[in-house]
């Protein structure tokens, strides 16, 4: 669409549209007292910066533990790293000498480290370090709440009833998560890219949201009623009375029963991070989980043990049943740290040594979670996918041990069941070689995030580069359509598990080439599955559309020939 005066451009990060009355999160602004005659006693600045240390530690723990009964251990890591910034000794610490070596005001202090951190973050060449300075003020933030006698640090004060748009320059973590996501018809947010804490919210709930807006936020900011579209990445003006949402248009639509030629043959599975999606999975009617993201447990200062794995692994397969879970090894690396396993910096960690490649390097922690996996696999139809293949040598070492890690727990007499064995197809190299491959494996996944960047050339994080990261690019679709037949031809099925697998104008070409699985973050299956409900063609419907797309020149050509297919 053409962008207006009433119109902004930005970044979609969380698919769907809305349209609502607008609110504003305004930035919590402390003042620091005027400039003053009397001394300031150094002692009594340590004293107060000390009692707001402890006072932020107490509300962070109970942000932690409040986040991990609900939404699980991977949003409560967010806050255990904010709290290890209260011992860092270049953040709290630093503070402290400046108040002693240049008679400041604690607030003075923490100010001028935190500016300087934040700087040093927002210089670094890396979208996902540049938006972690909103952690950094986010911890200031409640330091100064706490040295200004502040109640309800971090704490968002949503208006009671009603939904609505929520506009803000920028989401902390403390603020988005206690935000009423069932009240929230979309986030509009001018500072942030698809790795921000708002984006990942978003997603999880199915909220549409539009990140890094472009234009006059000011007259934006002026606004009482606001449409936005979080596929496109645009906002614009709205009449007035207008409230609806991607939920509200496309409703429930039951996957039991349906008659429909595509939907009734293709599977639609959730993504989930931790047991605690398991409400989503369930809100949005998946049949199953097509990825189970096991890095949460590892992100913590221990390492988990055998026992919590399968309890973690356990609860989401017994949910799940009689549809399937399928859980892939752990993938720390590029994106994704862990701080117990002491990992050295990289160079370029997306290329490194990372996801099946640090298992292979270290065998005993992926030996226990192996074990997990397989003692799991007791509580209901279960599958293991491995991260991140480059060569039949390294799938061909991963079987081995997972197979004697099956003999040892079966040795100590443990219950174990069926699993099938899968791999993720994110490396040109795996897709090209994919007919070999499939002979060692029951199903293939395709990871299209990592696929797409690696044949791209491409980091899906820079928003720099947005324009030049394409899902729809012909040639990640054509090397989709080769997996996909090598995936046949050996009697195997094959399926999306990258956010294009939750894109709806994609999801009639993914049937068409033969895709017998989408799994998405929750939110997106029902505009998935509206996509697919009256979708019906037959041979000759399905290689027509697959060769008009493979036969574009370029991702706007397929776009515009999806579109078309789709009316």
């Amino acid at each position: 669409m053409d962008m207006d005066k009433n119109s902004w451009r930005g970044l979609g990060v969380s698919s769907g549209r809305a349209a609502g009355e607008v609110w504003i999160l305004k930035a919590f602004m402390s003042e620091l007292p005027r400039e003053h005659e009397s001394e300031i006693y150094a002692e009594q600045e340590l004293a107060r910066l000390q009692k707001a240390v402890e006072l932020t530690n107490q509300r962070l723990t109970q942000y932690e533990q409040q986040v991990r009964t609900e939404k699980g251990d991977e949003f409560a890591q967010i806050f255990t790293a904010h709290k290890l910034m209260l011992t860092d000794p270049a953040f709290v610490g630093e503070a402290q000498k400046r108040i002693l070596s240049k008679n400041l005001l604690a607030e003075q202090a923490l100010k001028e480290v935190a500016a300087e951190a934040v700087q040093m973050l927002k210089n670094i060449p890396d979208p996902y370090f540049q938006e972690r300075a909103v952690d950094v003020q986010d911890v200031l933030e409640q330091l100064l709440r706490n040295l200004l006698g502040s109640q309800g640090s971090g704490v968002v004060s949503f208006p009671k009833i009603g939904s609505w748009i929520v506009v803000a320059e920028e989401l902390t973590p403390a603020q988005t998560i206690s935000l009423p996501k069932d009240r929230v018809l979309g986030f509009i947010v001018r500072k942030g890219g698809k790795t921000s804490h708002a984006a990942i919210l978003a997603r999880t709930y199915g909220i549409p949201a539009v990140t890094g807006v472009d234009g006059s936020w000011e007259e934006l900011t002026d606004l009482k009623w606001i449409e936005l579209d979080g596929d496109k990445g645009w906002v614009k003006r709205s009449p007035e009375g207008i409230t609806t949402t991607q939920r509200d248009d496309l409703g429930e639509v039951e996957q039991e029963g349906v008659t429909g030629a595509i939907l009734g043959n293709i599977v639609l599975a959730a993504n989930v991070g931790s047991p605690a999606d398991l409400p989503l999975v369930q809100k949005f009617k998946a049949q199953g989980v097509g990825l189970y993201r096991t890095e949460f447990l590892f992100m913590g200062d221990e390492l988990p043990s055998e026992e919590e794995q399968v309890e973690a692994y356990s609860q989401v397969i017994a949910a799940c049943a009689p549809h399937q879970t399928v859980i892939r090894t752990l993938d720390i690396g590029g994106d994704k740290t862990a701080p117990a396993l002491k990992l050295p910096k990289e160079q370029n960690p997306f290329l490194g040594v990372r996801a099946l490649r640090l298992c292979l390097r270290s065998p005993e922690i992926f030996r226990v979670q192996l074990r997990a996996i397989w003692r799991a696999s007791a509580a209901g139809p279960s599958a293991v996918m491995f991260p991140m293949i480059a060569t039949l040598e390294e799938l061909v070492q991963a079987k081995e041990l997972l197979f004697l890690a099956r003999d040892e727990v079966v040795q100590e007499g443990y219950a174990v069941g069926k699993l099938e064995v899968g791999i993720m197809i994110e490396i040109p190299a795996a897709a090209w070689n994919a007919k070999r491959l499939a002979t060692e494996v029951d199903f293939f996944s395709i990871g299209t995030n990592d696929l797409t960047q690696y044949m791209l050339a491409v980091d899906r994080d820079n928003n720099e580069l947005v324009d030049l990261y394409q899902p729809h690019h012909p040639a990640v679709l054509g090397i989709i359509a080769r997996v996909s037949q090598a995936a046949e031809k050996a009697g195997i099925w094959v399926g999306v598990c990258g956010e294009a697998g939750g894109d709806s104008l994609l999801a009639p070409f993914f049937a068409a080439v033969g895709i017998k699985e989408l799994s998405m973050a929750p939110g997106s299956l029902p505009k998935v599955r509206q996509a697919l409900l009256k979708l019906t063609f037959d041979a000759v419907g399905k290689q027509t559309l697959v060769d008009t797309v493979l036969d574009c020149s370029t991702a706007a050509e397929v776009i515009d020939q999806l579109k078309k297919f789709v009316g």
